[in-house]
């Protein structure tokens, strides 16, 4: 089986859920920096950079713009496919999903029931500025790059992250764990809260 390479600079403790997969199903890891993305493999042109939620990578394409599209050039250049794997239980699957989808700060202002953040016309009833990316802006926004520098943006289920990675890569992985039989359609339920007796959440 190949090795999946982990970027050493990510956050200790943030991915837990996934290197619990990866243990559980003898994908063997080993941690090195990567010049872009978080994680690749020996072999493939794809390289795959996590987002742990929406908001992550709505801060990326519009506060972090460049520093964003440096790292997307970077993989180009270098001759990979960058893959962001958005991570979120917000019932997104795909960019027509985002439409509606409102930014996690105007979720938490103490303004939300007298500001709509959708109404791009008026400005932040908070700070007085331009209000955060909501939705429709951040589906435009990435299909933009996707059409000018290549990048791919995939949304998935956090329990569904470390074996999409696996796809993504190539590595072979039986996704079925042991005795437990649940599967991708239940990850919406409460059935994702259920665990096998190995610990594997499907």
């Amino acid at each position: 089986m190949m090795t999946l390479k982990k970027d050493s600079r990510q956050q200790a403790h943030k991915h837990e859920l996934k290197d619990r997969w990866w243990a559980l199903h003898g994908v063997p890891t080993v941690v090195v920096k990567l010049d872009f993305g978080d994680y690749m493999v020996d072999g493939s042109n794809r390289s795959v950079d996590t987002k742990r939620s929406i908001d992550e990578v709505a801060s990326n394409i519009s506060r972090e713009h460049a520093r964003f599209k440096r790292e997307i050039l970077r993989a180009r250049d270098a001759g990979y496919r960058l893959v962001i794997l958005i991570e979120n239980r917000e019932n997104v699957h795909e960019l027509a999903d985002l439409e509606g989808w409102t930014n996690g700060h105007c979720k938490k202002c103490k303004y939300r029931r007298e500001c709509d953040p959708h109404d791009l016309k008026s400005t932040c009833k908070r700070h007085g500025t331009k209000k955060p990316i909501q939705g429709e802006q951040l589906a435009k926004a990435m299909q933009t790059m996707s059409d000018k520098y290549g990048v791919r943006f995939e949304f998935c289920h956090p329990e569904l992250s470390a074996r999409r990675i696996c796809e993504l890569l190539g590595i072979q992985v039986d996704w079925l764990c042991c005795d437990c039989y649940m599967f991708a359609s239940c990850l919406e339920s409460e059935e994702t809260k259920k665990m096998c007796d190995r610990g594997c959440p499907f």
